[in-house]
């Protein structure tokens, strides 16, 4: 979709289409989170994590607690639509 279709759309309707996609959002964490087993190896979409691999210490209801492979100190809480299994 482009920036001038999305000018051309009324209020209501791009109200209607952000809550469409933050069920979207909201789903696939949601099947993300039934996936994921601690100890399991995940990586982060996120800048400050490219490249990085991280083990699943906890699952908590929407976020992710991960710990670092190299440096076992580092953990961080992770959203669910940011993780995904290491291949």
């Amino acid at each position: 979709m482009t920036k001038q279709q999305l000018q051309r759309m009324s209020m209501d309707e791009l109200r209607s289409m952000r809550d469409l996609l933050q069920r979207e959002i909201e789903q696939r964490g949601q099947e993300i989170k039934y996936e994921l087993r601690i100890g399991d190896k995940v990586k982060v979409n996120h800048n400050k994590t490219l490249g990085k691999t991280f083990i699943v210490v906890e699952i908590k209801r929407k976020k992710v607690v991960v710990e670092d492979v190299v440096n076992r100190y580092a953990r961080y809480n992770v959203a669910l639509q940011l993780v995904e299994r290491a291949k």
